[in-house]
């Protein structure tokens, strides 16, 4: 399926090819009219680089290591000294807190390039289960337990991972609920049993659970999963249907 930031950018495309989006000559001067904003300077250009190369390291390094990852770690996959490191971020804590950010937003593409449930519904389900927990394992990593476990050292910076999770889960599912109940007919809100189905065969719980306990692949996960949604959403259609019905046959009499 697209992404909510693509269906947006689609959305927005036509508008800007009708903008002015570069400079233009006015009084034989060329003024740039994109903004206004000047273009960055090489210190921030390479500062940009910097902390970009800091962030795919430490998405590396914490996906294998969990919060245990160590700067000295980071610096060296990242190809920069721990006291670069600490230029971009006050503390390790704040640069796990800032890594699971950029895992969770990483979590949030996960659908791109999933065929539009306009086209096929259950192919939808079937590319968007074996994304989802193909791209949990890899994302997420050894990070998956951390991320969800208490925050045993009262570090105030780990705390925000609690909010960052539960945000990110619940916007997502939401989402990705609501889409499939609309395109199979459903009318209103989607129930809740169906979203909570959604919330838990969607769940890098469930990854770990059976890739752990049950030896299970990615895509065999993805496989079960969806097969289960399919079933679910069906049943949930079809009972919608069942309510209509009665109520029409029921004003009748």
């Amino acid at each position: 399926m697209t992404s909510m930031v693509t269906l947006v950018t689609e959305f927005l495309l036509p508008l800007q090819c009708c903008a002015n989006t570069g400079p233009i000559v006015r009084n034989g001067i060329m003024v740039d009219e994109s903004g206004g904003m000047p273009p960055p300077s090489l210190a921030e250009e390479r500062q940009q680089l910097t902390r970009s190369r800091i962030r795919r390291a430490a998405m590396e390094v914490v996906a294998r290591r969990g919060f245990d990852a160590t700067v000295d770690e980071i610096a060296r996959v990242s190809g920069v000294s721990p006291r670069t490191i600490f230029r971009h971020y006050a503390s390790h804590d704040q640069l796990i807190v800032s890594t699971v950010k950029d895992m969770f937003e990483a979590s949030g593409h996960l659908t791109e390039g999933v065929p539009t449930p306009t086209d096929d519904l259950d192919g939808w389900i079937d590319g968007l289960a074996f994304t989802i927990h193909t791209r949990i394992a890899e994302i997420l990593g050894e990070a998956f337990w951390d991320i969800h476990a208490p925050n045993r050292n009262g570090s105030e910076a780990l705390s925000e991972v609690d909010a960052l999770r539960r945000e990110s889960r619940t916007r997502g599912v939401h989402y990705l609920v609501t889409l499939a109940w609309q395109r199979a007919g459903g009318t209103g809100e989607p129930p809740k049993d169906l979203m909570l189905a959604f919330a838990l065969n969607f769940s890098a719980f469930t990854t770990q659970a059976l890739m752990v306990d049950f030896d299970q692949t990615p895509a065999q996960i993805g496989v079960l999963t969806a097969d289960i949604l399919k079933m679910l959403l069906r049943r949930a259609i079809q009972a919608q249907g069942e309510r209509a019905d009665a109520g029409s046959g029921g004003g009748e009499g």
